[in-house]
């Protein structure tokens, strides 16, 4: 996904921009997404990202999605993310936080 906002090199993008294109990222990579709410957002210190973004995301509940269930309110999961950005707002990785990495 190229979610560059940000074509100038020489400028620096802001926290504004940064968290419109973690939203953005995720709503539209992750399936069946109802809310994405960024939490935070801040210039990463470590590596080649420019950005790091937590972001909280709700989605429907698969086991009552795949059961076909009727409920009288949607029944949303909660999951938090975190997205790394470079200097130019490409996204460079994602991760569900409280996964477990491979080795």
């Amino acid at each position: 996904m190229d979610a560059t906002f940000n074509s100038d090199p020489t400028r620096r993008p802001n926290v504004a921009e940064a968290q419109a294109v973690a939203r953005q990222f995720l709503a539209t990579a992750l399936p069946d997404v109802q809310r994405v709410d960024v939490t935070k957002v801040a210039p990463a210190t470590l590596g080649e990202a420019g950005w790091e973004a937590e972001a909280d995301v709700w989605q429907p509940n698969p086991t009552l999605k795949s059961l076909g269930l009727a409920t009288g309110r949607p029944v949303l999961d909660h999951s938090r993310y975190l997205v790394r950005l470079d200097a130019l707002l490409n996204v460079l990785e994602y991760e569900l936080e409280g996964a477990v990495r491979g080795k």
